[in-house]
């Protein structure tokens, strides 16, 4: 039985990095399936999964091909460690167009359940849907708040990105000099670049930090950089860059280093092990921080409660604060963002 959460109110739905994945085996228009898991039939490493009971294979969904996308499957994978469930898995190079039909095909293989990082928050509720039609339950790795689709979740990752954009904004406001801001969202469609941008509107309002450019990077460090070249030369006075992931703010920080840029105040969201070397450079100032891996280790675990017909729960908050160079060691190892010991496995999806 799986608890849910109060009527569900607006439609909202559903985000990343250096060390790419790895990816291999890909077939037909763009789906990739690996069908995993040691010989054991569990993942490798240690922590983190149940009782050893399971039995079929668990599918995860990856919006894209990046760092991130490969700390939440890393998080996935935690989670099976020890259950009996292989996985099998796809990526769909943040297009929301392959998405839906990479989906369609894991459902068509019998897996037991399934687990999500959306790349698109319409597709994500259409597949989810069938899925809940064929008994499969269906973990959200990036749940941004309550939606119509909610019914079709068996849990959801909860990262309040309202809030997120509040503690960017809070952090400029104490930290910055007030002034032009360039933004760069990551894929507005998500559910997740929006409610960065309200939260940090708000929390902005009045301060006398003006948001110039807001532009859509992609999760691309190259499209991020060029977003930020050209919004330099066209307001010269930016006191500050915001940047809705790690992905894109490794990008940044090298063209500020190669510039010798050090007098804006950059802030990137969520972390990988680039960013967190950016980090103790003058190139990135803060991040809101959260972890990947986290999000995919309880999207996973309410799938597997649900196929065993335990209790799932439904809404699973996500921690996140604000990380600087002299809190970053502390909040790691509080809230490691990846599970390293299952990233070779994770490189396989």
């Amino acid at each position: 039985m799986t608890s849910r959460p109060p009527t569900p109110r607006t439609p909202l739905l559903p985000m990343d990095r250096r060390g790419f994945l790895r990816l291999t085996g890909f077939v037909g228009g763009g789906l990739l399936l690996a069908a995993c898991g040691d010989d054991s039939g569990g993942s490798g490493g240690s922590g983190g999964g149940g009782g050893g009971g399971g039995s079929g294979t668990i599918g995860i969904s990856l919006n894209g091909n990046n760092a991130y996308s490969s700390y939440v499957a890393e998080g996935v994978l935690k989670a099976l460690d020890g259950t009996g469930y292989d996985f099998t898995g796809i990526q769909n190079d943040f297009d929301s167009s392959v998405e839906l039909g990479n989906i369609e095909n894991l459902l068509s293989q019998g897996i037991a359940g399934l687990v999500v990082l959306p790349a698109d928050a319409a597709t994500l509720a259409r597949a989810a849907e069938q899925a809940q039609a064929q008994d499969i339950p269906v973990g959200n790795a990036l749940w941004p708040g309550e939606s119509e689709a909610d019914e079709f979740f068996t849990g959801v990752a909860a990262l309040d990105s309202v809030e997120g954009g509040r503690l960017i904004g809070e952090w400029l406001k104490a930290n910055a000099t007030p002034g032009p801001v360039i933004v760069v969202q990551g894929i507005v469609g998500q559910g997740f670049s929006e409610r960065i941008d309200e939260g940090l509107d708000e929390a902005l309002e009045g301060s006398g930090f003006e948001v110039v450019v807001r532009e859509q990077g992609f999760f691309a460090r190259d499209t991020a950089t060029d977003i930020v070249e050209s919004g330099l030369q066209a307001n010269p006075g930016v006191t500050a860059i915001v940047a809705y992931a790690a992905s894109m703010s490794n990008g940044i920080s090298s063209y500020l280093e190669s510039q010798g840029i050090t007098n804006i105040a950059h802030v990137s969201s969520d972390a990988d092990d680039e960013m967190m070397d950016w980090l103790q450079t003058p190139y990135l100032s803060a991040a809101r921080y959260y972890s990947a891996a986290e999000t995919g280790l309880v999207a996973a675990q309410a799938v597997i409660a649900a196929i065993e017909g335990d209790e799932a729960t439904f809404e699973n908050e996500i921690f996140q604060d604000m990380i600087t160079p002299e809190n970053a060691e502390q909040m790691v190892a509080d809230h490691p963002y990846r599970y390293e010991e299952f990233a070779e496995q994770a490189a396989t999806i």
